[in-house]
């Protein structure tokens, strides 16, 4: 070759490499990328090395993103270790590395995700394969449904306050396994704790959470009682308004617009004495899901939230219970096999005893008279069977009853006095107030296939009120005799079925669908009045008010799905129909939840909702108590809807400690009613809808937590900005207006934390801004005798009302702490709960009046206070 020639391969050696001019699988190749996509890595190995690749846009996806290390690496495990977890094939074509999508088998494994000592079902535990990089979580029957195409597939199986577990499962079709996780702890013992639970930005659902009840059972108790609602009232974005109130606002909405589910069947007042207890014993739950915005499809019903409370099943494999004695409550749970494996029971009862201790007192004191009584109790039953047909069949039958009774009877006066007739007379009064819920459903699991799972419920729910009233006075020698009695009685009654289908026919699919049918029936305010000893009977009656059936049916899809890697939406559709009094009312709810990954984790989430209510609460203040009304809507009112923007981000620290979220809303509610009148709830009208407002509503906020996980200190603070307006264009002369649920600012401080092995300190801290209610801003006296041609008695004052909600009350704040002792016994767990409620006694109102002076007479504005501080000690043992 001429010195030329030589120098022209030199030079071309040194720019173009030797290791360009052939490749084989064995090539040694350096690849260092982080967070690219793979279509990157397949740019920089042909540049690097020459390796070309060709490949089809539509049949394979290389946009997923990876982070490759590899440092002088056989150019085969590069690729294998790129291309396997999207199941991409390639092979050698001339010097061309042809990538082609996988034409592998694929097969499902199915299955339950159960506790291994009890045997109950676990809700949301995640199944994932690594390989894949998929996964999925089981729903909320514990059955879960994964599509894979390798034959023998790894999976890791996790749950909150479980060991996660590492299964090999190798077979070459379908397969349907039961996956049993070994509880934290001893098997006596069973130690809760959230260090396994999901991710919060892995989550495409925002505006939910998932409340476990390791929080609920570590908060300060309310005289001894650990509380699902009242946990949830700590959490941005939920306020309980004045203490004793017993509601639950959600983002300006009132507490019917929330929809509370019981093992999936609603229920309409869900507090023992007027909010001091919750209806469900904390004991007997086994998870509970609150969303407060960007509901799925899969529910109806109601505009601000969703409530979904799923009870234990019963011990499969072996009995054992609890009991609990408190300063006001005393209760017991007990669960265990019928038959081993197959089927299993639940039984709880509660019920509180203060009526007994001042029952004793009065009567020793003669306050109530010879024959008076007093009581003052609740009471609530749960009862619960789980059988096993087959693998593939499984049968619920669950019953609640619930009830409030308040008795106060007084008798007086002298019948032993037989020489002096005229000193002979008697006098006895009654006044009974009463409250209550019904609950009972039937549920049959079943699995079509592997991809398919399908539940029917058969539900009935009933809730009543009454009050009655009695009075008796008598004197024989003047013949005066008087015998009143009144009643007040309202109830209403829901009786459906419904069928929800759960399809998982792809890892990035998961789809859900199903029908409902529900038949409504309403007795709102039934009232009857009579004095016996009068010539008119009855009296007074509204016996024959309004009373309404209707059916509502709803139709639903969704679909929870992967779009690109990084990119997830949760797609679906609500249609319902509620058929009233002749006419058909129909709607047609899309829903929308986007979640996109950012960089280091971060989550942004977007949600779009409208959603339709068909039945509106009469009240006629900012509480809920149980005379407030429910009703239907009707020929002249409508039913409300509400369409929720939401927009936050997500982040959950990589040791797992702490989690952080951030969302802003806007919602706009239409065909909200509100009475007319500003002193009655219900008044002595045929239509109860002749006496009420048609209007529009509107409520924007922002809520942020940070909340710590981990550790011997846990605990959240949560901060809530909002505001929650009305217009009605008979009330304040159709302007818009703060509503009574608009609370400015909301603060919430819980902490928790464990000394030691045995003793555990939690603390809770709220502060909330006082909400608007309506004043009287002058008052008139009237005028004996006025008139000769109109003679008459003092007519009082007169009040006289200029707008409504034009004042608001004072903040409430209060401090809740407690302490807890527990130790493990051979055969049982004993624990000791100090609780102190109102540490630092602060007055916080129940409601305001105006109380008269008369010697300077003047009327001042004077608030009531029912929850001063109340300390409570409780002794449990858990066998």
């Amino acid at each position: 070759m001429s010195l030329a020639g030589k120098m022209l391969t030199g030079i071309f050696i040194l720019c173009f490499p030797l290791r360009v001019l052939g490749w084989d699988w064995q090539t040694r190749v350096t690849v260092v990328v982080k967070d690219q996509p793979m279509q990157a890595v397949c740019e920089l190995l042909e540049k690097e090395y020459g390796i070309h690749f060709s490949y089809s846009r539509e049949l394979v996806n290389l946009s997923r993103r990876v982070t490759v290390t590899a440092y002088h690496q056989r150019l085969r495990k590069v690729l294998e270790e790129l291309f396997a977890p999207d199941d991409i094939r390639y092979t050698r074509v001339g010097e061309q590395i042809v990538l082609l999508p996988a034409k592998r088998n694929t097969h499902t494994i199915s299955g339950y995700v159960q506790d291994a000592v009890s045997g109950e079902r676990l809700i949301g535990a995640t199944i994932y394969s690594p390989v894949l990089k998929q996964g999925t979580t089981s729903n909320q029957y514990g059955y879960f449904s994964l599509t894979t195409v390798k034959d023998t597939s790894s999976l890791i199986i996790s749950y909150i306050g479980y060991s996660p577990l590492f299964q090999t499962v190798s077979c070459s079709g379908d397969k349907m396994i039961t996956t049993s996780l070994q509880p934290l702890g001893s098997l006596k013992e069973v130690v809760i704790s959230a260090t396994e639970k999901s991710k919060l930005q892995d989550q495409t659902q925002m505006s939910k959470v998932n409340l476990a009840m390791s929080e609920v059972q570590s908060m300060p108790k309310l005289l001894g009682e650990s509380d699902v609602m009242r946990t949830l009232q700590s959490l941005p974005g939920v306020s309980s308004g004045m203490d004793g109130a017993g509601g639950m606002h959600v983002r300006g909405g009132s507490p019917d617009q929330n929809l509370i589910l019981m093992d999936g069947t609603p229920v309409f007042n869900f507090s023992h004495f007027f909010g001091v207890y919750s209806l469900l014993n904390a004991d007997v739950v086994k998870t509970t899901d609150l969303y407060k915005g960007a509901f799925p499809a899969r529910f109806g019903g109601r505009l601000s939230s969703i409530v979904d409370i799923a009870t234990k099943d019963g011990d499969m494999k072996a009995y054992h219970g609890d009991v609990s004695i408190g300063l006001i409550a005393a209760k017991f749970n007990l669960e265990g096999p019928i038959v081993k494996d197959k089927t299993s029971f639940l039984v709880s009862a509660r019920r509180s005893y203060p009526d007994l201790i001042f029952n004793a007192m009065l009567q020793s004191e003669k306050s109530l008279g010879n024959n008076g009584a007093f009581k003052a109790f609740f009471y609530d039953f749960n009862a619960k069977i789980n059988h096993i047909f087959s693998p593939k069949d499984r049968l619920f039958l669950s019953f609640y009853k619930g009830e409030d009774n308040i008795l106060l009877k007084q008798t007086s006066g002298d019948t032993t006095n037989v020489n002096d007739p005229t000193k002979l007379q008697a006098e006895s009064s009654k006044f009974q107030l009463g409250w209550g819920n019904t609950v009972a459903a039937l549920r049959w699991n079943h699995i079509y296939g592997p991809q398919l799972f399908s539940n029917v419920t058969l539900n009935y729910s009933q809730y009543a009120f009454s009050t009655e009233y009695a009075y008796k006075y008598t004197i024989p020698a003047y013949g005066e005799r008087s015998d009143i009695y009144g009643k007040y009685y309202s109830r209403m009654e829901n009786g459906g079925a419904k069928i929800d289908f759960d399809y998982r026919p792809a890892p990035h699919h998961g789809i859900r669908f199903g029908a409902t049918a529900t038949m409504h029936y309403f007795k709102p305010g039934m009232s009857f009045f009579e004095d016996k000893n009068s010539v008119v009977k009855p009296l007074d009656t509204a016996d024959l008010a309004m009373r309404v059936t209707g059916m509502e049916m709803s139709l639903y899809v969704e679909d929870d799905w992967e779009v690109r890697p990084g990119l997830y939406a949760n797609l679906g559709v609500h249609a319902s129909g509620f058929l009233v009094e002749g006419r058909f009312y129909h709607s047609l709810q899309p829903r929308m939840g986007i979640r996109y990954m950012l960089p280091r984790n971060w989550a942004v989430k977007a949600a779009y909702t409208h959603m339709n209510q068909y039945i509106h609460l009469l009240s006629n203040n900012g509480t809920t108590l149980p005379t407030d009304i429910w009703v239907p809507s009707t020929q002249r009112v409508a039913p409300m809807f509400s369409t929720q923007l939401a927009i936050g981000v997500a982040k959950t620290s990589a040791n797992m400690k702490f989690e952080f979220s951030l969302e802003g809303y806007f919602k706009s509610m239409h065909n909200m009613i509100e009475n007319k009148s500003t002193d009655v709830v219900y008044q002595d009208v045929v239509r109860w809808d002749e006496n009420v407002t048609i209007g529009k509503g509107w409520s924007y906020g922002g809520e942020v937590m940070i909340q710590k996980k981990k550790g011997n200190t846990t605990g959240w603070i949560g901060y809530t900005l909002a505001w929650s307006t009305r217009r009605f264009p008979d009330i304040n002369n159709g302007e818009i207006f703060p509503y009574k649920y608009d609370h400015r600012h909301d603060i919430e401080v819980v902490l928790i934390q464990k000394l030691g092995k045995h003793w555990e300190l939690s603390a809770s801290w709220h502060y909330t801004t006082g909400s608007p209610i309506t004043l009287p801003v002058a008052s008139y006296h009237g005028i004996d005798n006025a008139s000769p041609w109109d003679p008459g008695t003092n007519t009082g004052s007169i009040d006289r009302f200029d707008k409504r909600y034009n004042y608001r009350t004072a903040d409430v704040h209060r401090l809740d702490a407690g302490i807890t002792y527990s130790k493990q016994k051979k055969r049982y767990r004993k624990s000791w709960n100090l609780s102190v409620f109102n540490v630092y006694n602060q007055q916080n109102p129940f409601f305001y009046y105006m109380k008269k002076d008369v010697a300077d007479q003047q009327r001042y504005l004077t608030k009531v206070t029912i929850l001063p501080i109340l300390p409570s000690i409780t002794y449990s043992i858990k066998f």
